[in-house]
């Protein structure tokens, strides 16, 4: 059964490998965007025709986000007995929020000023229906429906899968928490729920091919719920043999093994990972990054090498940079025809780190230390005591 614990619950801190985790796969997410705007310049090199593994970089984070979400939701229940849909949704507001607030007037403005016909245009074809369909999280919707149909804000189309998944997943959680729903009956759930999305994807595929299919929520789905079910395993059951397993280096770096493995397999065979492909994938996912969640606070070879700061800098403000990157790419491209790949890719990435980094630390991370509305107020000054004059030779 699954009880509430106030006292000896297990706790969350924060975890810098994670953070390295992210830092570690966004470059290989930009550089498979490289490849599909610039591969057929002339001038590009031929690497850029073999990046095709790096794009399951996604699912881990997805798996990381399943894994995470569902962990801390558990956490408060153990701390609290309930989860505050309220508060978590003021969280996720404040995480997800200020990025994309400035880049969809950003994009409107791109639009107005420097439009194009059709797929040329810095939003698709339909550009306010785009720019709405985005703002709402079911851009991955009209992907599935029409290549191309959110522009420049293509990569957009992963918050609707996160969101799909936030509006759902807490209070289905809330609820097995609150009527003490047995762990394994928790667990088959999820498993259930996955195998039933790997049928999906297997229709889907069959009947409108991998392009259109790879956007689809089901398609998605089991990475994201494989990791809640990491999630939920890890805190609800602190002396399963999952624990002790994850403690060991040796099975994170068979993790780590079998993500590169199935990435290479996958690069080229698309219908092998929706025919349930991605279900290994998000296993061996699992492994590395319950590594991390199980020795948090302690250090592993593993956890130090991703806990490394500079991958765990790049991991604080990946969310900003992958929103931005082929909008910068992009843009670039526009504007600077005829400059050669690597200068372009030199500078983009110039662009993207200043822009991502600059507004992590002046506009995120404020709102979320101290919230949308006291922000960018200036705190008040301390009140302060009487001045002590101390004579000279006495100690302090």
């Amino acid at each position: 059964m699954t009880t509430p614990r106030p006292e000896g619950a297990v706790k969350l801190t924060y975890i810098p490998a994670l953070d390295g985790l992210r830092g570690l796969s966004l470059p290989g997410t930009i550089l498979t965007h490289f490849a599909l705007v610039l591969q057929f310049r002339p001038g590009a090199p031929d690497w850029l025709h073999h990046v095709g593994p790096l794009t399951l970089n996604i699912e881990m984070f997805f798996v990381l986000s399943g894994a995470l979400i569902t962990s801390l939701l558990v956490v408060e229940h153990q701390r609290t007995t309930d989860v505050s849909l309220k508060n978590f949704y003021l969280r996720r507001s404040r995480r997800l929020g200020p990025a994309l607030l400035a880049v969809l007037p950003l994009m409107a403005v791109l639009e107005l000023a420097w439009p194009g016909k059709g797929a040329a245009s810095p939003l698709g074809h339909h550009p306010w229906f785009a720019l709405g369909s985005v703002a709402v999280f079911v851009g991955n919707w009209v992907l599935f429906r029409t290549a191309g149909g959110i522009g420049w804000l293509g990569p957009a189309w992963t918050l609707g899968i996160e969101e799909q998944f936030y509006l759902t997943w807490p209070s289905i959680l809330r609820l097995t928490l609150r009527h003490r729903a047995r762990r394994a009956a928790v667990l088959i759930g999820l498993g259930a729920a996955t195998a039933a999305s790997v049928a999906i994807g297997i229709v889907l595929l069959a009947h409108i091919g991998a392009g259109h299919a790879f956007y689809a929520t089901p398609i998605q789905l089991p990475s994201v719920l494989i990791g809640c079910a990491l999630g939920y395993e890890l805190m609800t059951n602190d002396r399963s043999r999952l624990r002790l397993l994850l403690r060991s280096r040796l099975v994170a770096l068979v993790g780590l093994a079998g993500m590169v493995v199935i990435s290479m397999r996958g690069a080229g065979h698309p219908g092998f990972l929706y025919r349930g492909g991605y279900v290994p994938y998000a296993a061996c996912a699992c492994l590395l990054i319950g590594h991390c969640i199980v020795v948090a606070g302690q250090e592993t070879a593993v956890t130090k090498f991703f806990g490394w700061r500079p991958f765990m800098i790049i991991g604080q403000v990946s969310y900003e940079a992958y929103l931005i990157h082929t909008i910068v790419i992009l843009a670039v491209v526009r504007a600077l025809p005829r400059l050669h790949v690597y200068p372009m890719m030199l500078l983009d990435t110039a662009i993207v780190a200043a822009v991502s980094g600059a507004f992590y630390y002046l506009v995120e991370r404020p709102i979320r230390r101290r919230g949308w509305r006291q922000a960018f107020r200036r705190r008040p000054a301390l009140p302060q005591g009487p001045t002590v004059v101390v004579p000279p030779g006495t100690k302090g």
